[in-house]
Parts: structure tokens; C-alpha cells; sequence
């Protein structure tokens, strides 16, 4: 299973979804083939992405379906005008900041499928701090990269431990193999790191070598419990 793929598998069956961001539309195009949904707002901050997606949805015969908007984050959408709303493809904190700034609309959404390139960590913080409830969450692997797609609600999270901000409980409650993977990818690179930063003999990064052999330690607990 791709990221694209991934993302697709994550939302509920429903009435309108709006793809922020939709780029060339490929997301779209799966949601609408498989009717997972009977209807697309298709958003893009710029006029060349959006154009490349209703030239691609025309082709696919899926433009009656959708409708086509140009501007920024959720602005371009009306409260509870969409049951599920898909972010993917930007950093954490680029997500985060769409949420923050139409938060009442996000609110509204029945699911919010959320796929973050970076930061990951920062935006699982947010929606922990801002009134959301991450109910879902998978793992893909493309290549040598890890994605993780986060499906949210307005809700009260859990009370947990920092570390989940970085490693997903959810991910490590299902034992998914492929987060197996990516938490020894983690550990190997702060191993490497704790290595580098011990040779320069520096005592001022003994504050980051402890915190980062403290995390290894909680990392190699969860992959003994997976």
C-alpha cells in the first residue's frame, strides 16, 4: 500500500469530503471511484495545482462530482460543509496552523485525515492540546520513508506520557509490523547520533546524550512489547 492509498483507506464512507491541498486530484479520484464518498471539495492555495486536479477529474469523468475551490486552508469551506476533511502532503506544523486558524470548522468535521510529511510529533501535540481525539492512525512505508496518517475528531484525549508524541500508541497497541521498522529505524539514528556527540568529548551536550539514551530505553521497551 502507497501513501496515497493509505490515505484513501483511513476515511469513512460519507457524504462530502474536502481534499485541502488536492494537488493533481488523486486522492479524490480514489474517494469518488470507490464511493467512499459522493462528492469532492477540491481546495488549492494555487491556481496551478487546482487546474492540474479539475484537468485530471475531467478526464477521469468525476468533474460533476466535484467542486473546485481556490484559497487558503479550510477558509474556502462553511462549518459542517464537510463530514470528513483530508490534509495530506505538508508538514506538521503547516497542518497544524490550517486547523488553528479555521479550528470552529475543523471542529464541525466528523473525521479529519491528516498526513503530515514532517513534524509529525508537533502535530499530534496540537490536536492533543486544541480539543481533538486521535482515533485512528496507520503506518506506511514508501521506499526508504515512513508516513503517518492521523484520523482525528473533536473529542478529550488520554492523558499519556511525551513519548507518544513521537511513536504512536495507537500504532504500537496494534503491533503493526511496519512500525517495527520505523522504531529501529529511530533507534539506529539516535544511536548514531549519541555516538557522534560522545566523541567531541563536549560536556554540554551530556544533557542531549541522556535524554536521547532515556528515549532509546522507553523505544526498546515498546519494540520488546510489540
Amino acid at each position: 500500500m502507497n501513501r496515497l492509498e493509505g490515505i484513501k483507506s483511513m476515511v469513512d464512507p460519507c457524504q462530502t469530503a474536502a481534499d485541502i491541498g488536492t494537488d493533481h486530484g488523486y486522492v479524490a479520484e480514489m474517494l469518488l471511484k470507490e464511493g467512499i464518498c459522493k462528492q469532492i471539495i477540491a481546495t488549492d492555495l494555487n491556481e496551478g495545482p487546482l487546474n492540474r486536479a479539475i484537468e485530471h477529474l475531467t478526464k477521469s469523468n468525476l468533474h460533476d462530482k466535484c467542486n473546485f475551490r481556490l484559497g487558503c486552508g479550510l477558509r474556502v469551506l462553511n462549518e459542517g460543509e464537510a463530514d470528513a476533511i483530508i490534509i495530506a502532503g505538508m508538514g506538521g506544523d503547516l497542518i497544524s496552523d490550517i486547523i488553528h486558524t479555521s479550528k470552529d470548522i475543523a471542529l464541525k468535521a466528523q473525521q479529519l485525515i491528516l498526513q503530515p510529511m514532517t513534524a509529525v510529533n508537533t502535530l499530534r501535540k496540537y490536536l492533543y492540546e486544541n480539543g481533538f481525539e486521535i482515533i485512528d492512525e496507520s503506518i506506511v512505508k514508501e521506499y526508504h520513508h515512513f508516513y503517518f496518517i492521523i484520523k482525528a475528531k473533536k473529542g478529550i484525549a488520554k492523558q499519556m506520557d511525551n513519548i507518544y508524541f513521537e511513536i504512536s500508541n495507537i500504532l504500537i497497541e496494534k503491533k503493526d509490523p511496519v512500525m517495527i521498522d520505523y522504531l529501529n529505524k529511530v533507534l539506529n539514528t539516535n544511536e548514531k547520533i549519541i555516538s557522534s556527540l560522545e566523541k567531541t568529548k563536549n560536556v554540554e551536550y551530556n544533557e542531549k546524550i541522556e535524554s536521547l539514551k532515556d528515549k532509546n530505553n522507553k523505544i526498546k521497551e515498546l519494540i520488546r512489547w510489540i
